[in-house]
């Protein structure tokens, strides 16, 4: 067995190169809140905005607890 911190280090550090999960999702989480906050987005965005932000801006928006479904 090999550490995921092992895998996830750079080829040239003796790893696989295998990019963090968890720094991907926050650099792509950050990007959409990026496109929110710039207004950019077409129909996805109404779409956000109407569902979860209720037509207020985002710094206002409420924290869910997460899935319905789940």
């Amino acid at each position: 067995m090999v550490k995921w911190s092992k895998i996830c280090k750079p080829k040239d550090q003796g790893g696989l190169g295998v990019i963090s999960s968890k720094r991907m999702n926050i650099a792509l989480l950050s990007k959409w809140l990026w496109r929110i906050a710039l207004g950019e987005g077409g129909l996805w965005l109404d779409i956000i905005r109407a569902k979860y932000l209720r037509d207020q801006p985002l710094v206002f928006a409420q924290i869910s607890g997460g899935s319905q479904f789940w």
